[in-house]
């Protein structure tokens, strides 16, 4: 039986690149429902990501909409996969579930310090990242709150929780492996 499992993080956790990472040592298929979905609805539409998300929040459809085509590609997965997507504990029970968790303050500094493209703004100064940062996980929880009716944020909703905070991606990744090694035997 294929492994599946389900990402959600707090901004900075290093998400993208432990996955990545994960991908390839294990060769499974992916979906990065954010990047998939949420930035090319927003290219689509030529916004931002935030702005998008602003668009969300006042259309709820949009979010079921999502959630049914990524369910339908995981279920129709034969290949071990990993999803990217906050509420997949909650839209699929059954799937492993896993929180990259970091400080506020240090994913605010990662975030400061990376290339997030152009779809993504540039911070002025890290207290910029870390007030967005804020301002952005608080909306979304209170959206996916009134959606779902769980918060995504409490990490008791997790199979795994993993603390990122004061680790270098090294130690951070062989945590995610050994993790993903015991699920596999």
């Amino acid at each position: 039986m294929a492994l599946k499992i389900s990402i959600s993080w707090a901004a900075g956790s290093w998400k993208s690149t432990l996955i990545k990472a994960i991908v390839e040592k294990y060769w499974m298929e992916t979906t990065d429902v954010g990047k998939v979905f949420f930035r090319d609805r927003a290219i689509a539409r030529w916004i931002t990501v935030a702005e998008y998300d602003k668009i969300v929040e006042t259309e709820p459809e949009e979010d079921r909409a999502i959630e049914a085509e990524v369910k339908k590609f995981v279920e129709n997965s034969p290949k071990d996969i990993i999803v990217w997507r906050r509420m997949w504990f909650h839209i699929m029970p059954d799937i492993v579930s896993i929180w990259l968790d970091v400080s506020p303050e240090e994913g605010a500094k990662r975030v400061f310090l990376d290339d997030r493209g152009k779809q993504e703004k540039k911070y002025a100064s890290v207290e910029e990242a870390l007030s967005y940062n804020q301002s952005r996980m608080e909306r979304l929880r209170e959206r996916l709150l009134h959606v779902y009716g769980v918060d995504f944020t409490d990490k008791a909703n997790y199979t795994k929780v993993i603390d990122t905070t004061g680790k270098t991606f090294e130690q951070n990744f062989e945590q995610l492996d050994q993790y993903i090694q015991s699920l596999r035997k």
